[in-house]
Parts: C-alpha cells; structure tokens; sequence
C-alpha cells in the first residue's frame, strides 16, 4: 500500500485527472446527470427538501452529508438566508452552512434561486429600471444614483431598525409613495412599520390617506420579517413607484446609444425599397421617425403607413393636412409615394436623417422603445455568456454599454480605466477600487461582472449549478481517498480549504483542519481539549497563517502533515484509522519514500 504522503502526491499531481475519474464513475455520472437535468425545476425550499435524491447530492457537495437527515434545521437555514449576518446560518460556527445557502440562496432570490445569475438575470432587470430613469435629462442623475443606491443595497435592510438607521434608503422608499421622510416624524414612521397592515385597526390602515398603508405594505417587517425586502414589493415595486412620482419620462438615448443607432441605419437603409421594408424593420422605422420628432412605439402602424403612402406632392395629402409638420417632415425624407425604391438611396435619407438624429436637438430625442429595450436584452443575453475576460467585455461595446447602464453608469462619459479598474479589483477586497468608491453602483458593477474572483465562468457562474457539481466532484474524491487512507482524505480537505482560512480560530472551529495542524505540529489528540485561545496562541507561534495561501507552502507544510500521520498512521502495517481524530499512534518503521519526504522539512 502506498503511504500517506505519495497518495497524496499522486491524486495532488494533476487533480483535475483525479476528478475526472471520479466524474466517469457510472453512479457519479449518473447522479451528476440527474442534479443537472433537474435542479432549475426547483423554485421553493419546499422544492429543493422533498426531492431527497437533489438534496442529498447538495448536501454532499458541500460537505454536509451526514445532515441531510435534518431537514428542518436545513429549511430554518435557508429561509433566514445569508443576508443578515445574524441569520441561523452565519450564526453557526461551522461555515459549510452559510456557504450552501448561499448557494441555494432562496431567501433574496425566489423561484429564481437555482438559475441565478449576476451578470444574465441582475444584469438585465437593472437595465430595465434604468432605462425607465435615464440618465441625461435636467437634474436626473440625482434620481438615477439614488436609485442605483437603493437597488444595491435594499436587500441588506432586514429590519425596521435597518431601515429607519439608513436615511437614504428610508427617503428613498418613502417617497416613492408620496412621503416625505424630513417631515414625517420618526416616531410616526416607526409606529406605522411596526403596526403593519394585516390588523385592520393598525396606525397606517386608521388613516384616511392610503399612502402609509401602502407603504408599509411594501415594508411590512410585521408580517414578513427579515425577508421583508427581499419581495418584489420592495425589490421592483418602489423603484417603479420612486420614478413615477417624480413625474419622469423615458430619457433620451445617450451617446453610446445614438452612435449604436445611426451605425445600424447606416448599414440598412439602403436594403429599404418600399413602406412595407421600412415597417418591417421596427429598429429602421424607430430611428427614422425619431429624427423629425416622432416616436414609433406610439404612433399607431396604420396611421404611418397612410402618411408615407400619400407622400407630399399633393396639398391635401394626409401628411400636409396636419398643423403639426412633423410627420410632413418625415414623409419629405421617406418619399415613396414620388420615388418609389430609390427613395434610400437619396441624401435626404442617407445624409439628412442620421445628422438630424445626432445632433443632440429635440428631434432626435425619442427614448428607445420596448421593441430597441427588447432588442438590446435579446442580444446581451445571446452573446453575454462568450464573454470569459475583462477585455472581452471591454471590447464589445454593444455588451460593455448595457452592462454599465443596468448599473445607471452612463458609458459615454466613465473613464474605461477607471471601469477596468473596478472589474478588475471585484470586491473580496474591502479596499478595491469598487468598495472605496462612494457610489455603490460601481461595486455592483464589479459584483455582476466578478472576474477577479471566477475568472472565465463570471459570466455563466451558478452556485446552484456548476459550482455545486464541482464540489460534489471534489468531495467524492476526497471520501473515496479516505476510504483507503483517512491521512489523504484530510490533506485534500486542507488543501481545498487552505485559502479561506483568515485566522486560528477558522481552524479550531473546523475538527478536520485542526486534526491537521495539530499532527503536523506533532501534538496530541489532547490537545484539543486545552483552552481555545490558548490552542489559537500556540498555533500562531509555530505557523505563518499567511503560509496558506502561498501555493510552495501550503504544499511544504502538507508535505509535513502527510508525513507525520504516515509516522503515527503506517500504510506499512495496513492499520487504516477511520478517522485521525480517533486514530491510536502505531509504531513502525519508516518507508523509503516516507524518508525522502522527511529529508525535504526543517521541523
């Protein structure tokens, strides 16, 4: 049998081999095949529990087999979320919880819980939003940041007490129905929240004007609790109420857009040979009646059709019978009634038209349209996922557009340095550019778009789905090696775990990793039962933490670790612990490769 520490070396060498093998495993196979083709199907807790074959293989994925019996505990932690650090999960010292609901996070996600993701569906319904606030018109930066602001940070208000301690956010939501969060007394707002609305006697339904009512409907911390915001009465309702009581309407296309548009008609026009082309392309018809002033999305499509058709030449036409000449205008340009097919090839439409457009006056200002607003969805979800860098997303301006403007970031004027510079901090990191900045837009950016920490999946990255199969992966690889070597077992834990280690103390509250610093240090089981400050301090005396996350050390120490348990532990003897918390030392003689790995350590 080999040793502890060349089995370790040979399954460490190439794991992602290691892995394969265990991924083409017939019952591996097959349960990976039957997670995959039927965890998006799950939409609630209720869901994910009653299906015991894809709850169990999410419990294993994150380590947490031998607690898939306790399905109630599990329930209680996935309905209170990660959101709160007081939740059940964050709360519990052992932090395998907190990761798998974060993975199944249907406490801020819903029915969307196990096919969300930041950079497709955050992405999209942001932009959505943004479009409804735009960005260029008289004073609306204001309401596009606070906004922005509210869409990011909404979902960390857990409580009355969260809400009523961010000024901003209380503003903010009050208004959107009609209130004002400097006149109103506090008192009276904390009064409102904490009565709800389900007693018909509560302060809020006792008065004859709704707009408390409905206020705190949206916030009703009395009947929803800690989940209260993540509804989409808080999520969509208020931002939509928040821009319709600031009477706004769409906003213009900013210049990002307008260049988008001109370059698509440019490249189009010309294949326009008749009014039935030009209604057909409703991107074409869009831009062309924007230029005089009109908008395509609410002119009705007969009314177009009859003004093109009966042209200019004669007076009474219906384009020159009307006292507003915008539509005369436009029929001017798109003549078809007088030059039939080789109406797009003249100035007038290839010249004209896209200069008047982009000039920035009245005329070309019409905001795009649910059809453009569809169009642009359409391809950013088609082509989003090919994006596997920064500089991918950097260099489709189509994409990098969207994506900044779902975030209320208008392209056409933030430094493309400073945006690369924010992607490429993320925001593990309370200093990266995207956390110091004090608009919180920019960290939601880098939170949809996290290249820094998932690299080329940033774009597709699934907790609930890839993600979890690689865990699966990895945790069935790491059981199978127990089964032979319980030494091998735990150095691929500590491995795997090495970089998420921030203190001793992460250490002691994992049994596997302290078992592993405790025999590479040579210290007996008994140890474990000393004061855990004490243990915390010793640890620190020995051992560099920072060591963990250096590649070349994390392996000398493990080199330590597996050679230390083969000393305790001998493959020689074909004593196999079952587990090294309970393992008896055993002594033996020391193999040839056990010897050549001692020679590499200074103890």
């Amino acid at each position: 049998m080999l040793s502890t520490y060349t089995s370790y070396q040979l399954i460490t060498k190439d794991i992602n081999k290691s892995i394969d093998r265990i991924e083409q495993q017939p019952t591996v196979d097959r349960d990976t095949q039957y997670y995959l083709a039927n965890i998006t199907k799950v939409k609630s807790i209720d869901d994910f529990v009653k299906n015991d074959r894809l709850f169990k293989y999410a419990m294993k994925a994150y380590g947490l087999e031998n607690m898939d019996y306790a399905k109630a505990f599990m329930v209680k932690a996935l309905k209170e979320g990660v959101s709160d650090p007081n939740s059940f999960a964050n709360k519990l010292t052992d932090k395998r919880y907190a990761a798998f609901v974060s993975a199944f996070n249907f406490a801020a996600n819903g029915p969307n819980a196990t096919i969300y993701n930041k950079a497709q569906q955050l992405v999209t319904s942001n932009y959505a939003l943004q479009v409804q606030i735009g960005a260029s018109q008289t004073g609306l930066s204001y309401y596009q940041s606070e906004t922005a602001y509210y869409v990011t940070n909404i979902s960390n208000v857990k409580s009355i007490e969260d809400l009523m301690g961010n000024s901003r956010l209380l503003t903010y939501a009050m208004a959107a129905f009609g209130l004002d969060a400097e006149t109103e007394p506090a008192a009276t707002v904390r009064a409102m929240l904490e009565g709800g609305v389900s007693d018909p006697n509560s302060p809020a339904n006792k008065l004859t004007d709704k707009s408390y009512a409905n206020f705190v409907s949206a916030f009703d911390f009395a009947q929803y609790g800690d989940q209260t915001t993540t509804r989409d009465a808080a999520q969509q309702a208020v931002p939509k109420g928040y821009v319709a009581g600031t009477g706004l309407k769409l906003v213009e296309p900013s210049a990002q857009y307008v260049k988008g548009e001109a370059d698509y008609y440019a490249a189009n026009i010309s294949k326009v040979k008749s009014i039935d082309d030009l209604m057909a392309d409703k991107r074409l018809l869009t831009f062309a009646m924007a230029s005089y002033g009109l908008d395509a999305s609410t002119e009705k499509p007969l009314q177009i059709s009859t003004m093109l058709a009966g042209g200019v030449s004669d007076p009474n036409s219906p384009a020159n019978k009307l006292t507003d000449k915008r539509y005369a205008n436009f029929v001017t340009a798109f003549n078809f009634a007088q030059y039939g097919d080789q109406t797009t090839s003249r100035d007038e439409v290839l010249k004209d038209t896209p200069k008047i457009y982009t000039t920035g006056s009245a005329l070309g200002l019409i905001p795009p349209n649910a059809d453009s607003i569809k169009s642009e969805t359409a391809y950013y979800l088609a082509n989003v996922t090919n994006v596997k860098s920064i500089d991918d997303l950097m260099a489709n301006s189509r994409l990098y557009n969207y994506a900044l403007s779902a975030y209320g970031l208008d392209p056409a004027t933030e430094s493309k340095d400073l945006i690369r510079s924010v992607l490429t901090g993320g925001i593990r990191d309370a200093d990266s550019v995207a956390n110091k900045m004090t608009n919180k837009a920019y960290a939601g950016l880098a939170a949809a778009f996290n290249f820094e920490q998932y690299g080329e999946a940033a774009t597709t990255i699934n907790p609930a789905q890839q993600p979890t199969v690689d865990n699966y992966m990895r945790q069935t690889l790491e059981e199978d090696a127990g089964k032979t070597n319980e030494g091998v077992r735990l150095a691929l834990y500590f491995n795997r775990k090495a970089s998420t280690i921030t203190s001793w103390y992460d250490v002691l509250a994992d049994t596997a990793l302290a078992s592993v610093v405790r025999t590479a240090l040579g210290l007996p089981d008994s140890f474990a039962t000393a004061d855990i400050d004490k243990q915390a301090q010793l640890f620190g005396q020995k051992l560099d933490i920072s060591d963990f996350t250096d590649p070349v050390k994390l392996n000398k120490f493990l080199t330590r670790f597996t050679s230390m348990y083969e000393i305790n532990n001998p493959t020689s003897t074909a004593v196999t612990s079952v587990s090294v918390l309970f393992a008896k030392p055993v002594t033996s003689g020391i193999s040839t490769d056990l010897m050549m790995a001692m020679q590499k350590l200074k103890f």
